[in-house]
């Protein structure tokens, strides 16, 4: 019997791992669709909304406009990890994007990715950078803490995947679902280690941007609560009270070596005195994280699920 190609070599799953309100508005869902009907790509790709079964309700109609053959479809699942496993499922692509609501590709994103699995078969994995934009100091202060680290400046093999969004080989999904964790976070981390532990490469294209949605202080808060709690359960050896002076101390010297890697690139002079100043807050922001794993508890009032 032959074995039918299917509809769409490339499918786009998203899922939105942030709620920052009960009463969803939408908004965040409608810039990531018009971002894909941007998309410089030229085959057909499909794509693939999936959110909790409470928000089918009051989907507007207008997002079908956007994308043709949307489709939007609900689970009773309500971790965005287990979301994100469920779009896999249903999506019909060999390569199959997977991205975050809150973090909208650039035009060449989808082109830049796919070409790239396709130039390089030993590659698993494609992904890129992310940013909050650099319209203003916080904008690109936080760009340097936050988002750095996956930025080599040159395409090439990289150890980490973004979460934020990234285009897979259906195999890899199929073989690593998200590990079971309290936070998106943490479930991220470890199937990136148990895909890299099985020999399989990540590729990095600096070109392959997608803008992340930024808050204010209260989000900080939140993402560095989240940090902490995933580096207690990835980075210490063990997990106690006393690991926590050894992972504050890793994180500043992480922050210093993104400075000094990529300081000039992102910043302009008189963004450093914040930069300066956010430094040694950045770890202290990370300890209840820290706490809440020691304690191990669930993170408390975070909108990421």
């Amino acid at each position: 019997m032959t074995k039918t190609s299917p509809e769409f070599q490339v499918s786009v799953v998203i899922v939105s791992d942030y709620e920052a309100s009960s009463i969803k508005s939408w908004k965040v869902e409608e810039r990531m669709l018009q971002a894909f009907a941007a998309q410089t790509f030229d085959e057909p790709f499909e794509v693939l909304l999936i959110d909790n079964e409470q928000y089918q309700t009051n989907v507007p109609k207008h997002l079908y406009d956007i994308i043709p053959n949307l489709k939007i479809v609900f689970s009773s699942e309500t971790q965005s990890a287990r979301l994100k496993d469920y779009g896999v499922t249903l999506a019909s692509g060999e390569l199959i994007a997977v991205l975050e609501a809150d973090a909208p590709p650039c035009e060449v994103w989808l082109q830049t990715l796919v070409a790239a699995l396709r130039q390089c078969p030993d590659m698993a994995v494609a992904t890129g950078r992310t940013s909050y934009g650099n319209e203003n100091t916080y904008k690109r202060v936080l760009n340097l803490l936050d988002r750095s680290f996956d930025d080599l400046g040159e395409p090439g093999i990289t150890p980490h995947i973004s979460n934020n969004g990234a285009v897979y080989r259906r195999h890899v999904l199929e073989q690593f679902p998200y590990p079971d964790a309290a936070t998106p976070f943490l479930s991220s981390r470890l199937r990136n280690r148990l895909i890299r532990a099985a020999g399989h490469k990540f590729y990095f294209h600096p070109d392959a941007i997608t803008f992340h949605e930024i808050g204010g202080w209260g989000f900080i808060v939140d993402v560095r609560r989240n940090m902490g709690y995933s580096d207690m359960n990835t980075f210490s050896n063990k997990i106690g009270y006393s690991a926590i002076p050894g992972l504050m101390k890793r994180r500043i010297k992480k922050e210093l070596s993104y400075c000094n890697r990529l300081g000039t690139k992102y910043l302009r002079w008189w963004d450093w005195p914040l930069f300066t100043a956010m430094v040694p807050i950045i770890p202290c922001l990370e300890v209840p994280g820290m706490l809440d794993a020691i304690k191990k508890t669930e993170i408390p009032k975070t909108a990421y699920r």
